[in-house]
This record gives C-alpha cells, structure tokens and sequence, in this order.
C-alpha cells in the first residue's frame, strides 16, 4: 500500500473525541490520520453545554487551550443548575464552574488547534470512511470513493448509531440505549439568569427534558429530548412548541421571543453502564461508546476525556508492539475508573424514576431543604 495512506492511527470522526484523541497525541512519534466526513466550520446539533471535565480534559492536554478558548470564543460561564418540575424551581450549585458556546464554534476551535499544532496528523475533510475490516495486525478502512487506507489502530469517534462501531463489535443498533433531542436558538426569552441552566420535567417525558441554556449574546439554547424506548403520540418538534405554549409560566416568558434558525435534531446515545469499547487493534469513543450521561444527557466532556485516554492507550500500544484485546482494555478499565461509578448510580435513578415516577417530585421536593440538599450533591458529585 501506499506509504501516504498507512498509518500508525487512524481517528475516525473529528469531533470533540476524535480532536482530543489527535491532540494528545501531537507530541508523539506516530504517524496520525484524522478522517472527517463534512468539512469544518460545521453545524453540531447539542444542548452547547461545557462541564469541567471539557475543562479539565483541556488543561491536560495542554493548559494554554483553556486560556485560548476563552479569549477567543463566546463562552458564557455556568454555575447553577435550575430544576423546575410544576413549575416549582430547585437550585442545585455546581461543584466547578462550566460554560455554554456553541457547537458550531466549540468544535471549529478544537479541529483548528489540530491543524495548527499536531505536525504528525494528516487531516482529510469530507472523507467518509464506509467500510472497516480488522486483519490481524491492522485495520483496513474504505472512503466513499473507494480510497484505501490502512492502520495499526484505528479510534472509532464517529457519533451515535455508528455502523463502523457495530460493525467491528458485533453489538446490534438498539433504541433502548438511545434518546433523540432537538434544539433551536431564540433571542428575547424573558427572565433568563445568567449562569444557570434550566432543567424542566414532565413525568410523562421522563427521562426526557425541556432545556433553557443561557448563551453569549443574550440567545438562549432551548431543546427537548426524550427516550426512543418509549412511544409518544406527538412528534418531539411538536412537543417542544407545545410544552412552552401549554404552561402559563413558560408562554410568558417566550411571548417576545424571536426563533433563530431552525428546530433541528439529533441522536442522544444514553450510557446503559457497559463499556464495550474495545478490541484487537481499536478503541471506540465518545457517543460512539454510548457515554452520554443517563439525567442530564450531556457528553461532551466524557467524549473528550475518552478520546485522550484512547489516544494515550493507542501510543502505548503501538509502542509495546501489541494492539490486541489484552493491552487495548486498559482502555475500557481507565474509563471505567473515571466515570463508571457515576454512570452506575445516574442510571439506577433514571430506571427508579422511570419506574416510579412519584419519586421525581419527591427528589426535587427533598432538594428544596438545605440539609438534604447537600447530602444530594455530595451523593451527586462523588
């Protein structure tokens, strides 16, 4: 093969896993290829919320990015969550300050600090890579115009519902694992609080929400999602319309609202506390892996943290000549240790509510008095 088509890894998808996966490993020795199937800048459809693991997955990566991110991009700082369930509201501090900025901007600044600092990445833009075969020793991949390439490690960071992922784990695409949102930008949405992000229930929507996200500029990210295991009579673009114009507190607050853009939707992977995310000669990350956190349906940050740990697995399997199973479930066990406890306990009170869903107006009750409140968040942030 070609020489300019083999590389040591290969990084399928340049979202934020797939960009932090190539910036770690820009000091590396390795040959690194970044595919992309569209071509930057590009829409990502997304509640635009940055949790501190976005943050801190960035300082260890390098800490000037964290600095250059918010000098150069329109980032508006969180530190409260506000939930309402009947329209009773329950605070709830975050434990480390987050930020919202768009999608659209957020992943522009990360694909461009790979093009501009990692020396060893080749970057190709609207290449999709459709077909992937694992041999031993490589994986063989296939764009759409039946380019080839080949690899000792390939880091599958493709989104939800990737059929390159199922195609090298053999697990089926299976609606009980994923969620579907939709969200739109409006400008003029009265009493919005600067850094606090809303939460609104409904326990027939549950798992699902309604989100109010303060952004720059005084434009507000408001979407709803809900689970694709169970069966609504309504479109969820309806439903989102009609939540806001069916409660009095909520119509009032978008009567001068202007809609920017339109209401737009995408896949919502919810984690169901397994960790299939590896094999001979890959790693999968990100919504690929399912990591979206089961209540508040966020995953950037978890996409950035499991794409530099695959990267630095990747390096070291390559290293130690060895891409098998056996070196690349350091991968999954380090992922493990991170963020498998959490995971674990916000799943088994998402199946509780679900179960019985009196229990969502019970917790939002007891997080009303400080004592027990504080015992949540400690239970919450651990």
């Amino acid at each position: 093969m070609n020489s300019d088509k083999y590389f040591d890894i290969a990084i399928i998808g340049a979202g934020p896993a797939g960009c932090s996966a190539a910036l770690t490993l820009q000091k590396s020795k390795l040959k690194v290829a970044l595919f992309e199937k569209k071509e930057f800048p590009r829409e990502k459809i997304c509640g635009d919320g940055l949790d501190d693991r976005c943050i801190n997955t960035l300082l260890a990566i390098n800490p000037d990015y964290v600095d250059e991110l918010l000098a150069t991009q329109k980032c508006s700082v969180i530190n409260n969550m506000r939930f309402y369930y009947k329209n009773k509201p329950c605070d709830i501090s975050i434990k480390n300050v987050g930020y919202t900025c768009k999608r659209y901007d957020f992943d522009n600044f990360l694909f461009s600090l790979v093009k501009r600092d990692c020396q060893n990445v080749t970057v190709f833009q609207n290449t999709k890579i459709c077909s992937i075969q694992n041999e031993i020793g490589a994986v063989l991949l296939e764009d759409t115009n039946q380019v080839r390439y080949q690899a000792k490690m390939v880091l599958v960071c493709t989104g939800a519902s990737s059929f390159l992922a199922r195609k090298l784990t053999g697990k089926p695409f299976e609606k009980k694992d994923l969620g579907f949102a939709v969200r739109a930008y409006y400008k003029g949405v009265r009493d919005l609080q600067g850094k606090t992000i809303e939460l609104h229930y409904k326990k027939d929507y549950f798992p699902g929400y309604l989100w109010i996200f303060p952004m720059a500029d005084g434009i507000a990210n408001v979407g709803i999602g809900w689970h694709l295991g169970q069966k609504y009579d309504k479109k969820i673009q309806d439903v989102l319309t009609d939540w806001i114009q069916g409660d009095d507190v909520l119509r009032q607050r978008f009567a001068d609202a202007e809609q920017v853009g339109l209401i737009q939707g995408g896949l919502i992977p919810y984690t169901t506390k397994q960790f299939d995310c590896y094999g001979d000669n890959y790693c999968i990350c990100g919504d690929t892996a399912n990591l979206i956190d089961p209540i508040s349906g966020g995953g950037i940050g978890t996409a950035m943290l499991s794409g530099h740990f695959a990267a630095q697995i990747a390096e070291k399997a390559i290293t130690a000549g060895d891409c098998s199973a056996n070196m690349t479930k350091w991968y999954s066990e380090k992922l493990c240790q991170r963020v498998q406890s959490e995971i674990k306990k916000r799943y088994s009170l998402q199946q509780s509510i679900i179960k019985h869903r009196w229990l969502l107006g019970l917790i939002l009750f007891m997080g009303r008095q400080a004592l027990i409140m504080q015992r949540i968040k400690k239970w919450y942030y651990k």
